[in-house]
């Protein structure tokens, strides 16, 4: 409206100065129609692929016993790709983003964790979550939901097989189909998974083990970048987008921070 905004939803319609858009990654298709029609220029943010990767508790006892998140990265060689740890789970179990408990009678022998590649996008690209999720609709075509591999018949080139997977020193706390990752990630990717592997037994050793699993794929999507200036205002005045919806923060500490910023922002300048 003119000198302002008109927001309708429920079957409400009300009328505000300031209006603040906070959708969450969930909204991304919603904010990305929004950003078309109002003219609010956007760019393609990033997609981060990788696997989840299982290994007995104590080969990183050392780290997360004094560091219960470790967050470790490293840039491949081969390509100079940024590679990370994410969401580490000591003595956990194996599900969407891994789990682990408290009480000690529900702890495994295990520690769980996500190794993802990050993958920026260039011009002309701008579809890095439809990226993403056509190498999870193949990695579900493969194996009929999650696959899993030893990383010892990877390096190999042969797929697992539940024999395999049987007679190896870990257990899966996630029910999986043995397979082949190398039919499903890019090999850029794959490549810096290995690379990061090999890395990380340096400093904790074991962790290239041939019995270590991988189950795949773990896709961690990123909402577009939506043009904003330092008070996370739009080029509209008075539109504002905050949380993980705007792109810009990637995380629901950042997403929490970024809406007390602009509530402040709104305060001080009323």
């Amino acid at each position: 409206t003119e000198g302002g905004y008109r927001v309708t939803a429920g079957g409400q319609t009300d009328e505000c100065e300031k209006c603040i858009v906070s959708v969450g990654r969930s909204g991304s298709k919603w904010m990305e129609k929004v950003c078309e029609s109002l003219d609010i220029p956007t760019k393609s943010n990033r997609v981060d692929i990788g696997v989840r990767v299982e290994l007995p508790a104590v080969i990183f006892s050392h780290l997360t016993d004094e560091l219960y998140e470790s967050k470790i990265v490293y840039r491949t060689e081969k390509f100079e790709d940024k590679v990370r740890t994410f969401c580490m789970n000591p003595y956990g179990i194996v599900t969407v983003n891994g789990h682990s408990y408290e009480d000690p009678e529900k702890q495994t022998e295990n520690t769980n964790f996500a190794l993802l590649v990050e993958k920026h996008f260039s011009e002309p690209f701008k579809d890095s979550n439809g990226y993403g999720e056509s190498i999870a609709r193949l990695s579900n075509m493969l194996g009929g939901g999650v696959l899993v591999q030893r990383f010892g018949d990877l390096i190999r080139g042969r797929r697992s097989t539940p024999e395999r997977i049987e007679e190896g020193f870990v257990r899966p706390t996630l029910s999986a189909s043995p397979g082949d990752l190398s039919l499903v990630l890019p090999k850029r990717i794959l490549d810096g998974i290995i690379e990061m592997v090999y890395a990380l037994d340096k400093i904790a050793p074991g962790t290239a083990n041939d019995d270590t699993l991988l189950y795949g794929v773990e896709v961690k999507f990123y909402n577009m970048e939506v043009k904003l200036d330092e008070h996370l205002e739009t080029v509209h005045k008075g539109l504002y987008v905050i949380g993980d919806g705007s792109g810009v923060t990637h995380s629901l500490s950042h997403a929490s921070a970024s809406g007390v910023y602009v509530a402040r922002e709104i305060a001080e300048n009323k």
